[in-house]
């Protein structure tokens, strides 16, 4: 028996509790650095959307990337990150804004001004934890099952 021809596959279903494993196991860095990665996916297709002039997804896209610089700014410990942790408060203030000006004015020029950036913020992030994780002491993850007989 196959499947439908209507609806997702059975490997969308597959890829989607991938995805949620993935998230669910994920560190708190490599959490951020998949919103990084989010939002650079959704700006890239927002861009797309204004070249085909969809409003709807221009705006849809535009306010995915909003609600991911949202989130982040919201997960900053300011006691912990001090300096730093303000600076990108006002990095993804900024972002925002020009996610806000790009909707409302329907000008791409906003999303490509800050596209650079945020790409950049992305790469330095994932050095950073390169960095953390290379100085990090290994353990073995612990075997779940005792499958000895």
């Amino acid at each position: 028996m196959g499947y439908p021809t209507y609806g997702p596959g059975p490997n969308s279903q597959n890829a989607a509790n991938y995805q949620k494993i993935k998230i669910e196991t994920a560190t708190p860095e490599a959490l951020i650095l998949m919103l990084y990665d989010g939002a650079l996916r959704f700006m890239a297709q927002a861009e797309a959307a204004f070249e085909e002039n969809n409003i709807e997804k221009i705006n849809n896209f535009l306010l995915r990337v909003q609600a991911i610089f949202t989130e982040l700014q919201c997960s900053l410990d300011r006691e912990k990150g001090g300096d730093i942790a303000t600076n990108l408060e006002r990095l993804y203030i900024f972002f925002n804004n020009q996610l806000l000006e790009a909707n409302m004015k329907k000008d791409v020029k906003y999303l490509l001004e800050i596209k650079p950036m945020v790409q950049n913020l992305r790469d330095t992030w994932e050095v950073a934890m390169q960095k953390h994780q290379s100085t990090q002491k290994v353990t073995p993850p612990r075997p779940r099952l005792n499958l000895s007989a």
